[in-house]
């Protein structure tokens, strides 16, 4: 590696005294760009949840199990539900009655109201009629509430999904005993996913102000998102505040649970900036040819960012230093070519 370090100087040096090439070249410049500071964020899915038993029974069939697409609406497991159907049958039965007897108590109110109206009958017989009326009512909306009742409970039995998504883990079997409260099954959507990281105390105003992040996968996909939500406290220990940025629902090849980078914009500054063609990259030499007059000189740099520019140099140059746009023409002239 030394040598190779030592061969390349000495080539530069040796064009020194050689006629001048016509090299193509840039002056350095500053550009400014933003000042941001990058954290560590995490996928997740918005959707998410575990479906826990809301009566008791014995599972009796597992529709979906891991890994499994469900679509909303759809049952996924079932409990042994004799109790809950007989209890919804009676329900039924009672509310038939029920409206049987309040249609025979309108037609008798109404008849009562007309002999009452003649004459026929006193204004006891049309209040009797009245309340008998009323109290059929009455029961026949007890009995629609009962039923309802009973049907929720049968509900319960048959669990469905509540939104489009797959399951991520299965909590009982066949044959088991489910209780109030019990686990059963849960799954994520993948249909919206946000991002969520931790940002310094001093740079949580920062994030307020900004209109959009940017979020870097770890294959290098960039993302962005308008839809920030900064939690209103810090966490205790840390004193950073927590983050989240909601993602487009259309982009393939994003799950939960997967690493992500958050730029968060803090300011401007001004960088010297040079072209990715203008270095060269040598085990731990990383360089570039300046010129004086038209002869290049080998100079090492130490540099930071990648950038749509080009590459941000940390040290090695100043603002005016002219240089090679093209390394390769440089080293192709030292070799003779």
């Amino acid at each position: 590696m030394a040598r190779s370090i030592l061969q390349l100087t000495a080539a530069a040096a040796l064009l020194l005294g050689q006629p001048a090439h016509a090299f193509e070249t840039i002056d350095v410049t500053p550009v400014s760009v933003a000042d941001m500071i990058v954290v560590d964020g995490t996928l997740e899915a918005i959707n998410q949840a575990t479906l826990t038993a809301q009566t008791s029974g014995r599972v009796t069939a597992i529709h979906y199990d891991v890994d499994d697409y469900v679509v909303q609406g759809a049952v996924v497991l079932e409990l042994e539900n004799s109790e809950q159907s007989a209890r919804r049958d009676r329900a039924l039965a009672a509310q038939d009655e029920a409206r049987a007897a309040a249609s025979e108590a309108e037609k008798n109110f109404a008849r009562v109201e007309d002999l009452v109206a003649s004459g026929t009958l006193s204004q006891s017989d049309f209040d009797k009629a009245r309340a008998n009326r009323d109290t059929a009512r009455a029961r026949l909306k007890q009995a629609e509430a009962a039923l309802a009742e009973a049907e929720q409970q049968l509900s319960y039995t048959r669990p469905q999904a509540p939104y489009n998504g797959i399951v991520t883990e299965r909590f009982v079997e066949p044959g088991e005993l489910a209780n109030p409260g019990t686990p059963l099954i849960s799954g994520l959507s993948l249909e919206r996913i946000r991002v969520t990281a931790t940002v310094p105390q001093r740079h949580v105003d920062a994030v307020r102000q900004q209109q959009a992040l940017a979020v870097v996968l770890d294959d290098g996909t960039r993302l962005t998102s308008d839809r920030i939500t900064v939690f209103p406290y810090a966490e205790q220990g840390s004193h950073s505040f927590r983050i989240r940025a909601e993602l487009d629902a259309n982009v393939d090849g994003i799950y939960p649970g997967m690493f992500a980078r958050v730029e968060v914009v803090t300011g401007q500054r001004d960088i010297l900036v040079v072209p990715e063609s203008a270095i060269i990259r040598r085990h731990e030499l990383t360089a570039v040819f300046t010129l004086e007059g038209d002869t290049p000189r080998l100079t090492q740099v130490r540099l930071g960012r990648q950038l749509a520019e080009g590459v941000e140099v940390l040290s090695g140059l100043q603002d005016g230093d002219r240089i090679a746009s093209d390394a390769n023409a440089v080293l192709a002239a030292l070799a003779g070519e």
